[in-house]
């Protein structure tokens, strides 16, 4: 069976989750990637060859805020443009199936050259009562137009009521929950601190930089063992100039699993495939939504109301960040309940379900 693969760039967890599926479905079926940007550079370094496509959106914001009109309405950025290419990559490459996370480009492309296609989302219905509401909910009535044409809409989480994006999500006809689609295999055995330190996972936005800046400050004034991933080269660059003597500066990391394995806590912004990666192996968690990002928002509501985990604020970061590492040092519960997410964890493997779905669809 030959399989395409088709990620949106922006943000690193699209990416991810991508080469983890791509990785078990090539032990046995013929795979190629279509991404752009930094998702294609991660996906060569992790070792596969990559179709360049275009972008058809383009993440923006300034000051941890998260601007979600610029980052759907700009003129750099030509979804048409997308779709071309796409067109003659399916052409070209005449895939037996087409799995798209989030790039819409590649599914109109794959409607018109009748290509049977699954989508992977976590978010079909994000719910939000602020102004974003406005352009948010018109877009995801469109989006879910479309999902429902695809074979399947997979949400790679655990079921309900252990679901991280449940407040994203509407039911429909077709859609499942394939269980985590981490690149690494789910611990069996609870680990312990080898190195006791906090992993920031904070991608490589630079509206992001004064996260990374406060973590930085905090472990200065407390000796805390910082491990801080970046996701980008000139993030971690005008870091390096502040470092402190317990803060090791990761600018991009393909050994995630063992950075996890290792840590005491994870720090991070609320993205759904970096959460899902903590979940599975039992970590507590910080997290620290982009301003005005309804989703972000919504996954780290529920990090909270499972108790695993404490969900900040960006504009009170410097009263709140300390005191909330601290309390998940001190109070086992956020821990003890994170290790039983691991449990339920134990028993999904995402990737082993999907190849399953897609080998009975296609053969």
């Amino acid at each position: 069976m030959k399989v395409l693969i088709s990620v949106c760039g922006e943000g690193f967890g699209h990416t991810t989750r991508c080469i983890a599926l791509g990785r078990a479905l090539s032990k046995k079926h013929d795979v190629k990637f279509v991404a752009y940007g930094k998702s294609k550079d991660f996906i060569e370094l992790s070792g596969y060859n990559v179709l360049e496509t275009y972008p058809e959106i383009k993440l923006s914001g300034k000051n941890g805020k998260f601007d979600i009109t610029k980052s759907m309405f700009n003129t750099q950025y030509h979804p048409a443009k997308a779709v071309k290419r796409e067109l003659q990559i399916i052409k070209d490459y005449d895939p037996d199936l087409v799995i798209s996370d989030c790039k819409y480009s590649t599914i109109l492309a794959s409607k018109i050259s009748k290509k049977p296609y699954y989508i992977i989302t976590n978010q079909n219905a994000t719910k939000t009562q602020k102004k974003e509401k406005y352009i948010v909910y018109p877009v995801m009535k469109v989006l879910n137009a479309v999902n429902k044409s695809a074979e399947k809409l997979i949400i790679p989480d655990l079921p309900l009521p252990y679901t991280i994006c449940e407040y994203n999500l509407k039911m429909i006809d077709n859609l499942r929950f394939s269980g985590p689609l981490i690149r690494y295999d789910v611990p069996t055995e609870e680990s312990e601190y080898a190195e006791d330190y906090i992993l920031s996972v904070i991608g490589g936005f630079e509206y992001r930089l004064r996260i990374l800046e406060l973590i930085n400050k905090i472990s200065k004034k407390t000796g805390l063992k910082v491990k801080l991933v970046c996701g980008s080269e000139e993030v971690a660059k005008k870091l390096e100039k502040e470092k402190g003597e317990n803060v090791e500066i990761i600018p991009v990391s393909t050994e995630m699993d063992e950075l996890i394995k290792k840590c005491s806590m994870v720090v991070c912004h609320g993205g759904h495939s970096t959460l899902m990666e903590a979940v599975s192996f039992g970590k507590p968690i910080i997290t620290i939504p982009d301003l005005d990002h309804p989703e972000q928002e919504n996954n780290a509501l529920k990090i909270q109301n499972l108790k695993c985990g404490i969900a900040l604020n960006y504009k009170i970061l410097e009263k709140e960040l300390e005191p909330s590492i601290m309390k998940i040092m001190n109070d086992k519960t956020y821990s003890k309940n994170a290790k039983k997410l691991r449990k339920i964890a134990l028993n999904y493997d995402g990737k082993e379900k999907l190849i399953e779905e897609f080998e009975n669809s296609i053969l």
